[in-house]
């Protein structure tokens, strides 16, 4: 489907996405924001709102969107979209203590019927509401009292507890389930974790906004030699550098926006967050990628969902992570994480693979956006 002709059959309908982490103006860029993008340039009208997010955005966590603390509780339209941050005075989270949890499990469903005339307006507006699959699934029941006739989706992204969500949310989403017309997964993996939506599950993998990777500017490498580029924090496992960089005392390594203490080294080179089309430099000129993913139950999805070894394999680029994230792909180099032999041998086999992959290509974001926004018109996304 051609943006025009989604333009012409979309015009003037109405999408909401939630999510519980992201907001759309933050420099950090995660798949939903290409959704939301892609979206608006097929003619939907689209709103995105950010919840969980309050004082103890402040203090418990770095959190992204700190710099919307002025903007937050009321509506700006950023490139076409409106953006709405729900700030709280407080919000439930997860401790990882059990009898904390107990307690706070109490307190999502009042967190979910806080009043908010902001979020309520643009839900009952919407034509289709988009929910991540976490925090989100808290407000399943509110959205459909508001808006009986939306069609509701599930992106699933990441599984709730692999990336530390409240149990609560799980159950939630498990109850609640009934309320959501389609679960599209980033990766047909999850797929058993799902399984208690059977005849609602869709696939909708990685996509590429071709503009973005365009004239894309020089290296910002300065000294030449080989690099090793790692970009993002979801899992990051610090102590793979730790190895890494002493043993390949000629190999540049740069992390950008681990949020992490790295052990300091001549060649480890860390950059905060930044936003993400300066990261796209890093990215295409370095010689080898890293993901270096913290070992987590169930976190073989990432093989699919993954967006940074997504680039890499864009940019033809061998990515060396743990073999739990290597998938089905030939240039991606394993180790096991926590093993400093394992490491070393998985960057020393990746480097003799510089200039000999071929790149990936990916289906444009608005393909993958109509294809979360409208799964059963496209037969080959049913999972079931």
């Amino acid at each position: 489907m051609t943006k025009m002709r989604a333009a012409t059959e979309t015009e003037g309908q109405r999408v909401v996405l939630i999510s519980g982490h992201h907001d759309y103006r933050t420099a950090k860029r995660a798949s939903i924001h290409q959704v939301a993008d892609a979206l608006t340039g097929c003619g939907f009208d689209v709103s995105f709102i950010s919840t969980r997010f309050s004082w103890l955005s402040r203090y418990a966590a770095k959190d992204s969107r700190l710099f919307l603390w002025d903007k937050a509780n009321r509506v700006e339209v950023v490139n076409g979209i409106s953006c709405l941050l729900w700030r709280t005075s407080l919000h439930p989270f997860h401790s990882n203590n059990r009898l904390a949890d107990a307690v706070l499990g109490r307190l999502f469903a009042a967190y979910a019927n806080l009043p908010n005339a902001h979020f309520d307006r643009l839900v009952t507006g919407a034509d289709y509401l988009i929910i991540e699959a976490g925090i989100p699934a808290i407000y399943l029941r509110r959205l459909r009292r508001l808006n009986p006739t939306a069609k509701i989706i599930c992106y699933c992204t990441d599984r709730p507890d692999v990336v530390g969500t409240h149990p609560f949310v799980r159950q939630k989403l498990t109850e609640d389930q009934h309320l959501v017309d389609y679960f599209v997964l980033r990766s047909r993996a999850m797929a058993d974790y799902f399984s208690f939506v059977p005849g609602r599950l869709y696939y909708a993998g990685y996509g590429i906004n071709r503009g973005e990777f365009e004239g894309i500017g020089p290296s910002p490498y300065r000294n030449g030699g080989k690099t090793a580029v790692s970009v993002g924090s979801m899992l990051f496992d610090e102590s793979f550098f730790d190895v890494a960089a002493p043993a390949f005392r000629d190999l540049q390594f740069h992390v950008i926006g681990a949020d992490a203490e790295v052990e300091a080294a001549p060649n480890l080179h860390t950059h905060p967050e930044m936003p993400y089309a300066d990261t796209l430099p890093f990215v295409k000129h370095a010689s080898i990628g890293v993901a270096p993913y913290r070992p987590a139950p169930g976190g073989e999805y990432l093989a699919d969902s993954s967006l940074k070894l997504a680039q890499f394999e864009y940019f033809g680029m061998p990515a060396v992570c743990p073999h739990f994230a290597v998938g089905r792909s030939s240039t991606r180099v394993g180790y096991e994480p926590g093993d400093p032999q394992s490491i070393r041998d998985a960057v020393e086999t990746a480097l003799t693979l510089v200039g000999k992959v071929e790149p990936r290509d990916f289906p444009d974001w608005s393909e993958v956006a109509m294809r979360i926004l409208q799964p059963t018109a496209y037969p080959d996304t049913a999972l079931d």
